[in-house]
């Protein structure tokens, strides 16, 4: 069985999203190559990160030109291996015009269906256009969530049976009740343990952190000590959201950590208060298992995929609501050791081994037949 893969999400400095999705998987299943299980990685740029070594049966290609690289130079090498591979997975959203063989698409999201005017114009047309082109040529479609499954059968017309759900997983090995964990990154914002809420993630319009700022402000009102915390980097679109944080009346309470290694997190999902994902739109929503796994509570929009992840182990608030976030983190501390004790069971039902073996599977049943 030879199975080629786009590998371009996974060879990035800083991986994200489907960028650790990808990594993911690429360094469970270079694990498992061997003669009978081989396996080709297109690339555009040379590897500039930590991807698995090569072997005789784990083999990197970069191909050029990069201009054009997914419509003209993949196809091109996938059409010169035509008679190698037995599927082609793409494990983020863009297949290319024809692969030669079966081939397999992982969809995170629709977001861009749905909120397109959060999206960058030069974004939102390569989104709406290639994922739809990917959808149709796609042999199966992988989807993260059910919901993002949905999504899918009512906006492109896909036929549910091309669709298998996958859920993603999270990092276990960093993401634990553990061992102890350095408190540096609480020294240096002046965060107590259990003293701050907690949001991880990009900061941009559709994380819908100004609600989140609103419910912080209520809360202070009625006297909650703590701060409010926001990992991760600035992202697009990303103005007003720092306008309102910046002009709150407490302002001095936001702490903006920008973008932070896994070990920091790892610190602020572990001494968090109430972890809050107060997102309008998630196709799946790792950040809830990590703060799940780590022993935080998790309120949680009650929208898209959000709902099936957080399962019974979390409380859910309409997004729209900065009063119904304040009150389900209320509730949340009243039974704290109840919530921390179903999200680190709930959090057990993930792993990104089994979504690597899961999805494995799906490859090798639209596979042709060959070696």
């Amino acid at each position: 069985m030879n199975i080629a893969l786009d590998g371009n999400e996974a060879n990035v400095s800083t991986r994200v999203g489907s960028g650790e999705y990808s990594y993911r998987l690429l360094n469970y299943w270079a694990k498992k190559a061997s003669p009978k299980r081989e396996y080709d990685i297109y690339l555009r740029d040379e590897i500039v990160t930590d991807l698995p070594e090569s072997t005789p049966s784990w083999r990197y290609h970069v191909i050029a030109p990069k201009k054009a690289w997914t419509r003209f130079s993949l196809p091109l090498s996938l059409f010169a291996h035509r008679n190698s591979h037995n599927v082609f997975f793409n494990p983020a959203h863009y297949l290319p015009p024809v692969t030669f063989c079966p081939s397999v698409v992982t969809i995170h999201d629709l977001a861009y269906e749905f909120f397109s005017d959060l999206f960058l114009p030069v974004d939102l047309y390569k989104l709406k256009n290639w994922t739809k082109q990917s959808v149709v040529r796609a042999s199966k479609i992988i989807a993260v969530s059910n919901a993002t499954k949905q999504d899918l059968i009512k906006v492109y017309g896909a036929s549910p049976s091309d669709i298998e759900v996958v859920y993603n997983g999270f990092d276990e090995t960093t993401f634990n009740t553990k061992g102890v964990v350095k408190r540096d990154i609480l020294t240096i914002h002046g965060l107590q343990a259990h003293n701050y809420l907690l949001f991880v993630g990009t900061i941009q319009p559709r994380k819908n952190l100004i609600r989140l700022v609103q419910a912080f402000q209520l809360l202070k009102e009625g006297g909650y000590k703590g701060k409010l915390v926001i990992a991760g980097k600035i992202g697009w679109m990303a103005e007003e959201t720092l306008s309102v944080i910046k002009n709150s009346k407490f302002a001095s309470e936001i702490v903006l950590t920008g973008y932070i290694s896994l070990s920091s997190q790892k610190t602020l999902y572990r001494y968090a208060d109430v972890f809050v994902l107060p997102s309008l739109y998630e196709g799946f929503g790792v950040p809830v298992l990590e703060a799940m796994a780590s022993g935080a509570p998790v309120a949680a929009a009650d929208n898209s995929s959000l709902p099936e992840v957080v399962g019974e182990a979390g409380l859910l608030f309409n997004g729209a609501d900065p009063s119904a976030l304040k009150e389900t983190i209320l509730e949340l501390k009243k039974n704290r050791t109840q919530w921390v004790k179903k999200g680190l069971a709930r959090a057990k039902d993930f792993s990104w081994d089994k979504c690597a073996r899961e999805t494995h599977k799906v490859l090798i049943s639209v596979a042709k037949p060959g070696k």
